[in-house]
């Protein structure tokens, strides 16, 4: 049931619109319940300056120490993003191990639901758009592509290649 067409403006019934909204917040609760989980181990990842050491992991609280020890570390996360600051930060250090795969956890989480919806929304788009030109095979090749990130080199492709000329 779509919200904006049930309680529209003008003729907007108070009960239903209610019941709608009370329907969608059991919804986004049952949806988002698995975040839930995860709240402290998020928490410590973007709040890594703030978040209180007795309530991080004991594998991670010397370490977390650790961290917050060095002050220009913490300006660095002050003043970058949480993703470019363990990237370019943290990660080539060797005395943090624990946290590093801690971060590295969170952040293929992340990764994985990324790729997996960009596949779905180009598999989408290519099935509702090319599907009857298309056969099995030919569709998989399009979604690996599509989602490949190799570059592929023209120069070495067409060296050699003999080209049609026009008449």
């Amino acid at each position: 049931m779509d919200f904006w067409s049930v309680c529209a403006p003008d003729d907007a019934d108070l009960d239903t619109c209610v019941g709608v909204v009370t329907s969608l917040g059991g919804e986004f609760a049952f949806r988002f319940s698995g975040v839930r989980v995860l709240a402290a181990d998020l928490k410590l990842f973007t709040a890594l300056i703030d978040f209180p050491v007795e309530d991080a992991p004991a594998s991670l609280q010397m370490e977390l120490v650790e961290l917050r020890r060095n002050d220009e570390m913490k300006a660095k996360f002050r003043t970058s993003s949480p993703l470019s600051f363990f990237r370019d930060i943290v990660l080539p250090s060797n005395k943090i191990q624990k946290f590093i795969a801690h971060v590295q956890r969170i952040v293929a989480m992340f990764g994985r639901t990324y790729c997996c919806e960009q596949l779905f929304s180009k598999m989408k788009y290519t099935k509702s758009h090319l599907r009857s030109q298309l056969s099995d095979r030919h569709l998989n090749d399009i979604l690996l592509l599509s989602t490949s990130t190799i570059e592929p080199d023209m120069e070495i492709l067409l060296h050699g290649k003999q080209h049609q000329q026009s008449h």
